[in-house]
């Protein structure tokens, strides 16, 4: 291969070379980060756009319940307590992010869950399903959005947001031929984009 050749090759995406890898981290990870405080830079000011874009959504959609998969601590809980829902709930596979979450922002309409986003299913249905930067760490993105698909109510809608990388370029480009893109927002703050977006699956 000449020395075109290979310039051709690296301005593929890495993700159309290899195939979609996503980033998996054991629950025993999770909690050891989270009990490190590692994650606690999301709350900073410089990490607001992508939580408003997803709040914003939510605060037009006037969801009753919400799901919000892979919830970690609580931190768009805490944002979205201002709506009028009427009920909330987060899963996260960390017990120490559910544990946190729980005591920050637990109430009588508000509650947190440990569970694994791949195998969960609930017991009712819900008005607006949150994916907030959490797709990128499922071994199947559009399984998971088909899945959880069936969890809607019947106007109901997904909300999904992913930090740009390589990563969530690649969970994009799986799902988005198979879903009803609603509306799309991208925000950049701090040298990184955020794209978020209201759909369904088909």
């Amino acid at each position: 291969m000449n020395a075109s050749a290979i310039k051709e090759v690296l301005r593929i995406p890495y993700f159309r070379l290899f195939g979609y890898r996503p980033q998996q981290v054991s629950a025993e990870t999770w909690d050891r980060q989270y009990r490190a405080g590692s994650w606690d830079y999301l709350d900073r000011i410089d990490n607001l756009g992508g939580q408003l874009t997803v709040f914003g959504y939510c605060q037009y959609l006037a969801p009753g319940s919400i799901l919000d998969v892979g919830c970690g601590a609580g931190l768009l809980a805490k944002k979205l307590k201002v709506l009028p829902y009427r009920r909330f709930l987060g899963i996260d596979l960390s017990a120490e992010a559910i544990t946190e979450a729980r005591e920050a922002h637990g109430d009588a309409r508000t509650t947190f869950i440990v569970a694994d986003a791949e195998k969960f299913t609930p017991e009712s249905s819900f008005d607006v399903i949150v994916f907030n930067q959490c797709l990128y760490y499922l071994p199947d993105p559009l399984d998971v959005i088909r899945r959880y698909g069936g969890f809607l109510d019947g106007s109901g809608r997904m909300i999904v947001s992913l930090y740009d990388c390589s990563r969530s370029r690649a969970v994009w480009s799986l799902i988005d031929d198979h879903v009803d893109v609603e509306d799309s927002m991208t925000v950049i703050q701090a040298g990184g984009r955020t794209t978020t977006k209201i759909l369904r699956p088909r």
